[in-house]
């Protein structure tokens, strides 16, 4: 598979090891499509596709919800919360922007739309499981699916805190 294609699969599983630093495994009916690796912090992150893509996905300032995509020493694309208010996150990727949406407001789900509002994938948890699943609607870039994919991750790791947070 070379650089420029796109994952076609209809869904990915994404299955999850590891405790402090995590290993988020992508699997397609074909196939094992690649593995991220995220530290404990989250701040960092790294894909490495079954082609041998590699990716870094970062947030380089940790008091900032700014994150970026890079492939070697080019950046592919850039993320930020939409508002102070809103939940939704912007995505800039090959000159495009997308939003990623979350399913509703007490769901964990989320969908990621292009400028038009055509959804290009959905991304769901797999319930009591560590993981989700990736539910492609249209043909999408390797590097845009991971970098969204490691968004929701990252989200979803700042609810948990914060929901830890206010139990106390």
């Amino acid at each position: 598979m070379s650089r420029e294609e796109a994952w076609s699969a209809n869904e990915i599983e994404v299955t999850v090891s590891g405790f402090f630093t995590t290993h988020h495994r992508l699997e397609a009916p074909t196939g094992t499509m690649g593995e991220i690796t995220m530290s404990g912090s989250g701040r960092k992150a790294s894909f490495l596709g079954a082609d041998g893509r590699e990716l870094a996905l970062r947030q380089p300032k940790w008091w900032r919800n700014v994150y970026e995509v890079w492939e070697g020493d080019a950046e592919l694309g850039a993320a930020w919360p939409q508002g102070f208010f809103s939940r939704q996150i912007v995505v800039e990727y090959g000159g495009r922007r997308y939003t990623l949406k979350p399913a509703g407001f007490w769901s964990r789900g989320w969908h990621l739309v292009d400028e038009v509002g055509n959804g290009l994938f959905e991304i769901k948890t797999r319930g009591l499981r560590r993981g989700a699943r990736l539910g492609i609607l249209a043909e999408i870039d390797i590097a845009l699916l991971v970098f969204a994919y490691y968004l929701v991750h990252m989200r979803w790791q700042s609810e948990a805190a914060a929901a830890a947070a206010s139990a106390y």
